[in-house]
């Protein structure tokens, strides 16, 4: 995508929010705004806006025409943060995203961990008419600094949710719902082995390691052994390799998780990893 279409769109905008009294800050963040990883041909833009009044950005489509030529445009949650943006495809092709969110959910934003995680990564400050941003933006240079851990607690229950969720995905396919117990094991139980590996990874390599959020940038930073073991991880809407993608990811799993808590030293949950394997094994072998 050409740079220059993608400049001309963050002209308009600002040129907007000069007129309107209600946008008080606009940030740009992500790859358009780091130095690591940044913008290329794939990339969208993304801007946190900041105003006295969400609605008019979020339930009007209008001033869209003032930014550029929009030609798909709805509403969904952000990744981060807690709130809602309007996203747009305008004419070429160009990916803009607008994060709306009140001027008093600064506040909130500055204790987000996930939030700050991502404005540490890199954040460029397009408006800010009453420099009410300064605080979010040393909050995220402070987070990025912190020794990010997991207590006891925190592991142990995400090693149950995942145990958990296994048998939950059995009994749906024995009950007949395929895609429903799939997506359990496809999303659910996926999310929570990425971020045992991640965490995995991070005990490895300190704070060489560059953590990202979600799935971001995975074949890249994780080992090639992991990459290889997610081919077997994914199954075809068959009901057999379902049943074999379940107990692959099931073992994936319980080797990543018992080799975290070794690292971390802490008792890892073996009767809850039995149990669990138990019952899926016996709702298997009673198909």
């Amino acid at each position: 995508m050409n740079r220059s279409m993608y400049d001309k769109i963050i002209e308009n905008f600002v040129l907007f929010s000069e007129e309107d009294d209600d946008i008080r800050a606009a940030l740009i963040v992500g790859s358009r705004a780091r130095k690591e990883k940044p913008a290329d041909s794939w990339s969208d833009l993304d801007l946190v806006v900041f105003t006295q009044n969400p609605k008019p950005l979020l339930n009007e489509k209008e001033w869209l025409q003032k930014i550029g030529d929009p030609r798909i445009t709805f509403l969904e949650n952000t990744a981060v943060g807690g709130g809602t943006e309007r996203r747009i495809l305008f004419e070429g092709g160009q990916d803009v995203d607008f994060a709306v969110f009140p001027t008093t959910y600064i506040k909130h934003l500055e204790k987000d961990t996930q939030a700050l995680g991502v404005l540490a990564k890199g954040v460029r400050v397009l408006i800010d008419k009453d420099k009410m941003t300064d605080s979010l933006i040393e909050s995220a240079k402070n987070k990025d600094k912190e020794n990010h851990s997991i207590s006891q607690e925190e592991l142990n229950n995400f090693i149950n949710d995942f145990w958990y969720h296994a048998v939950l995905a059995a009994k749906k396919l024995r009950r007949g719902e395929l895609l429903y117990g799939k997506n359990i094991s496809d999303s659910y139980m996926k999310n929570i082995l990425i971020f045992f590996i991640k965490t995995q990874k991070k005990l490895q390599m300190g704070d060489e390691f560059k953590h990202w959020h979600e799935m971001r940038f995975f074949e890249e930073w994780a080992d090639s052994q992991v990459i290889q073991s997610f081919k077997r991880l994914y199954s075809r809407y068959e009901e057999d390799e379902i049943w074999e993608t379940l107990r692959n990811t099931m073992q994936i799993y319980h080797e990543i998780a018992v080799d975290v808590c070794k690292m971390l030293n802490t008792p890892y949950p073996f009767e809850a990893d039995r149990y669990a394997n138990e019952l899926v094994d016996s709702l298997y072998e009673e198909r």
